[in-house]
C-alpha cells in the first residue's frame, strides 16, 4: 500500500516517518532520492521538506507554508535572483533611480534604514520615502509648531530614521520624533537652548540622544510610549560625534567624541573618559554592544607620523 505506507528498502514505513527522515537530507540528495521511486519522487518533493529548506537558507522568513504552492520552485527562484544580484554587483550592471526631491532647497542630512530614506531640507521640511514599494513620491513629515512659531521654519540640522522611529533636529536646538506606524504628526519634541551638533537614534527601541553646547540629553519612550528624559549628561567639550550603544539592558549608553576626547556616558559612572590625547582631534566614531572604534588625526613630530584608528 504506497498510499499510506512507503517501501523503505526492505521495510515499509508510515509516510510521516519517512517524511521525517528525509528532513534530514539537502537539495541534491532530495534530487537523487526522487528518481528512485514514484513514490520516492512524492516524499522528495513533499512541500514541507522545500518549505523547511527555504527557511534554513534565509529566503522568505516571514511566510508560512500555505503562502506557495511550490516551494521548490519558490526555493529555485530565490537562489536565482541572488546569484543574479551578486552577477550584477560584481559587474557594476544596474539602474540609477531619482528620488522626488525638493526643488530650490539645499538637501541638508540624509539617512537610510532597511530601504526607507529620511533626508532634510533648509526650507525645515523632512522627506520619507520607501524605496521597497517603487514608490519615490516622499510624504512630508510635519513639524510641531508652538503657538509663537510664526514664520519660515529653521533649517534641518540631521535627520535619523530606524525601524520604528524618524527623528529630525533643526537649528534652532528644537527635536521632534515621529513614528512611522502613527502618521505624519510627531509623537515627541523637545528643546535644547542652543544648535545641536551631534544626532543619535537607537538600532531598535525609542532611545534619542542629542548633544548641544556641553549637555548631552537622552529621551525614551517606556513600555506604554510617555517619552521622558533619562539622562542628562554635562561634559567638558563641545561634542562632535554621538552613537548610542546597542543591546543595552536598563539605563541607556551613549558614547561622545568631543573634540579630542572620548566619553562612555552612563547613568553609573557619567562622564567616563575612554580616551584623551591633547592636540589629537577624533575624525569618526562608530559603536558596537562591546566595542568603541574611532580615528585619531595625528599631529607629531614626525612628517610620517600616520592618523590612527
Amino acid at each position: 500500500n504506497e498510499i499510506n505506507e512507503v517501501p523503505f528498502f526492505d521495510i515499509q514505513l508510515p509516510y510521516e516517518l519517512a517524511l521525517k527522515i528525509f528532513q534530514y537530507l539537502s537539495k541534491t540528495e532530495l534530487g537523487r532520492c526522487a528518481q528512485v521511486s514514484r513514490t520516492w519522487k512524492v516524499l522528495a518533493e513533499d512541500e514541507v521538506l522545500w518549505y523547511r529548506l527555504c527557511q534554513q537558507e534565509g529566503y522568505l522568513l516571514d511566510t508560512s507554508i500555505s503562502d506557495r504552492s511550490c516551494w521548490k520552485l519558490a526555493l529555485k527562484n530565490c537562489r536565482a535572483r541572488e546569484r543574479t544580484l551578486k552577477t550584477n554587483w560584481k559587474n557594476r550592471i544596474g539602474a540609477v533611480s531619482q528620488l522626488q526631491y525638493e526643488l530650490g532647497k539645499i538637501l541638508c542630512d540624509v539617512h537610510s534604514c532597511d530601504g526607507v530614506v529620511i533626508a532634510g531640507y533648509t526650507s525645515g521640511e523632512v522627506r520619507l520615502w520607501d524605496t521597497r514599494t517603487w514608490d519615490y513620491t516622499a510624504p512630508i513629515l510635519e513639524a510641531a509648531h508652538g503657538p509663537g512659531d510664526a514664520g519660515p521654519q529653521p533649517h534641518v540640522s540631521f535627520v535619523r530614521i530606524n525601524s520604528s522611529l524618524a527623528v529630525a533636529a533643526y537649528e534652532d536646538g528644537t527635536i521632534s520624533v515621529w513614528s512611522l506606524m502613527f502618521g505624519r504628526e510627531p509623537v515627541h519634541r523637545y528643546q535644547h537652548n542652543q544648535r545641536i551638533q551631534a544626532l543619535a537614534l537607537g538600532s531598535e527601541g525609542a532611545t534619542v540622544a542629542t548633544a548641544s553646547g556641553f549637555e548631552v540629553k537622552v529621551e525614551s519612550a517606556n513600555d506604554k510610549g510617555f517619552w521622558q528624559t533619562a539622562e542628562t549628561f554635562e561634559i567638558q567639550k563641545l561634542v562632535n560625534f554621538l552613537n548610542l550603544v546597542p543591546e543595552v539592558t536598563g539605563s541607556p549608553v551613549a558614547v561622545a567624541a568631543a573634540e579630542d576626547i572620548v566619553y562612555l556616558l552612563k547613568a553609573e559612572d557619567p562622564g567616563k573618559i575612554l580616551h584623551s590625547v591633547y592636540g589629537q582631534p577624533v575624525t569618526c566614531l562608530d559603536v558596537s554592544a562591546r566595542e568603541a572604534a574611532f580615528g585619531v588625526k595625528t599631529f607629531g613630530w614626525l612628517l610620517n607620523e600616520p592618523n590612527q584608528v
